[in-house]
């Protein structure tokens, strides 16, 4: 029986020839040497073991080492029913995992290697020993057994996800813009929060792991991670910047007009983030600059957003209020009057994207500018936006000039830098190198067609494909092997039923079109019918009312209704 609780990991060398590990395997054995000091139940601790190991082989005793002493002793006291062996060849490489089922005993009937313990090997592969240093015969139950537990148990399906992360990762920092585009449910959005993270040098997250992704990903969001949907509204003024309306307020807090102020749209805040160290507290910096302008002796002089003019601020102490002044301008009320004082929490709140300087929004956002300069580094920092949908917005109305900008060798740091001025802020303004762009697009969609070539030159493009192996993976996990059987089973049938030539017509492929991988995994078989019923029979239903699929009332209402039933159409597959 596994003890679970009490489980330690070790670590064997099976020796370099295959015939020895092969009797390993085909005999579900750990085996070890030293045949002539016999039964080692017969030695009370270690020293008896070398003394021992000395005595019956004298002639090698040059090539005698401490390690065989442990491997003996560990093999025979201390090694329980329960616990992990890991199989090694040399010093890198782990062929087998196990668990030990017996307790040790010295097999006379063996003609070699007759120290035994039983194991039933769990798995049998060829892996590399991870990166961490591999313990030779100790028990080790650290970063190491972490690491290798992951790695040799992982699902085929996972680890095929976790080679194409990497992939996708490396294109992303080539090209700096990439599209994922497939058939709904293929896991564009899962993949896309993946790659993200992966692009941010995020390492401490296991990519396998959809909850331990999405939390992370969550806690990035608006500050190294910005996110937005295309859609046909949506224009220039929403993605770079516009202006916008400001409800003006007096000192009660009662509305007394409404002002147009230049506002960054999300690709903008994007780029503005890549050069910003999140490290440091925000609000604690502007506490700082504070106490730096302290009194209007102290008073500093710091750029406008649009860099056309200059303000002085300065704070009085015991004020909740930062008080503002442009340089140009005069007052019969003294040269410490301030006609444009800034709420100081109302400024905090801008910084962190949580409110807003009601009446004064850019002479804020002038201040935290120079709050982030002073204080915080510049160190150049990855951002990655993400663009759903990205098919459905008119792609020349959104970017405008920027189309050119976001090309590699047009960035910041490319071989031919360009900048444009804004039409709002009339500030000149280029794309950081260390922006990611990730795009998704349903290839169903018929708005795909429309995709700006201009756009299309500039991104790379990954399709991602429905996996039968997704969800047979995910019914292991349940260990549902009824469920997974059934799902499976439709998954090929509804395949079969899209790609047989007498249905597809039109220059969409399977892959465009085969139903996700994501609608056929389920907890329960109720749910799978919901699923069926819901999700995967409209989906198909508006193919065939698109006329993407040529099927008649009949076929399709025979197919239907098993479905419904979870039961396969008998369907003979396309000849090829």
């Amino acid at each position: 029986m596994e003890n679970e609780k009490n489980r330690k990991y070790w670590v064997f060398a099976p020796g370099e020839s295959g015939d020895h590990w092969n009797d390993c395997i085909n005999n579900g054995l750990m085996l070890v040497g030293w045949d002539e000091i016999y039964d080692l139940n017969q030695y009370e601790d270690k020293n008896a073991i070398d003394k021992a190991l000395k005595e019956a082989y004298p002639k090698e005793s040059n090539s005698y080492r401490k390690n065989d002493v442990c491997t003996l002793w560990y093999m025979c006291k201390e090694i329980q029913i329960g616990d992990v062996v890991y199989a090694r060849i040399g010093l890198s490489q782990i062929v087998g995992r196990g668990i030990v089922t017996s307790d040790y005993r010295y097999d006379e009937d063996r003609i070699d290697f007759c120290n035994v313990r039983e194991i039933k090997w769990t798995h049998i592969g060829n892996w590399p020993a991870s990166e961490l240093s591999m313990p030779t015969i100790i028990p080790k139950n650290g970063d190491w057994v972490k690491e290798m537990e992951r790695t040799i148990t992982l699902l085929k399906s996972d680890k095929s996800m976790l080679d194409d992360i990497k992939k996708y990762t490396i294109l992303l920092h080539q090209k700096k813009n990439l599209i994922l585009q497939g058939a709904p449910g293929t896991g564009k959005t899962y993949n896309t929060a993946a790659i993200a993270l992966s692009a941010l040098g995020i390492e401490d997250v296991d990519f396998a792991d959809h909850t331990a992704v999405m939390k992370r990903y969550e806690m990035l969001l608006g500050k190294k991670i910005f996110f937005t949907t295309f859609h046909q509204s949506m224009d220039y003024e929403d993605f770079v910047e516009g202006l916008k309306p400001h409800i003006l307020q007096d000192e009660n807090g009662a509305n007394v007009g409404v002002s147009y102020e230049p506002e960054d749209g999300i690709f903008k805040r994007a780029c503005s983030a890549v050069d910003t160290d999140e490290t440091k507290d925000i609000v604690k910096c502007i506490d700082l600059y504070l106490n730096s302008i302290k009194g209007y002796e102290n008073r500093k002089e710091i750029p406008t957003i649009t860099g056309k003019s200059s303000l002085y601020v300065w704070w009085k102490e015991g004020n909740s209020t930062i008080s503002v002044r442009s340089v140009n301008s005069t007052s019969d009320k003294g040269d410490d009057y301030s006609p444009s004082p800034l709420n100081i929490e109302k400024v905090k709140n801008q910084a962190i994207d949580e409110g807003e300087e009601n009446n004064w929004r850019q002479y804020a956002n002038a201040i935290i500018n120079a709050v982030k300069k002073e204080y915080m580094s510049q160190e150049n920092k990855p951002v990655v936006l993400i663009i759903d949908e990205i098919n459905r917005g008119n792609i020349s109305k959104i970017f405008g000039e920027l189309i050119t900008l976001i090309e590699v060798d047009k960035r910041d740091k490319g071989v031919h830098p360009i900048d444009v001025m804004l039409p709002y802020t009339k500030s000149w303004f280029r794309v950081p190198s260390n922006l990611y762009i990730i795009g998704t697009m349903n290839t169903t969609d018929r708005s795909t067609g429309t995709l700006d070539y201009a756009l299309r030159r500039r991104f790379a493009f990954v399709t991602l494909k429905s996996n039968p192996a997704v969800i047979e993976s995910h019914y292991d996990k349940l260990g549902d092997q009824g469920l997974k059987s059934i799902a499976c089973a439709l998954f090929d049938d509804i395949k079969i039923f899209i790609e047989d030539p007498k249905h597809l017509c039109g220059d969409l492929s399977i892959d465009d079109l085969m139903v996700g991988h994501s609608y056929f995994m389920a907890k329960t078989e109720e749910e799978l019918r919901d699923k069926m019923e819901y999700e995967i029979l409209p989906l198909i239903n508006e193919y065939i009312n698109d006329g993407i699929l040529n099927v008649d009332k009949k076929e399709k209402n025979d197919a239907f209704e098993a479905w419904r039933d979870l039961k396969t159409i008998v369907t003979a597959k396309p000849q090829v």
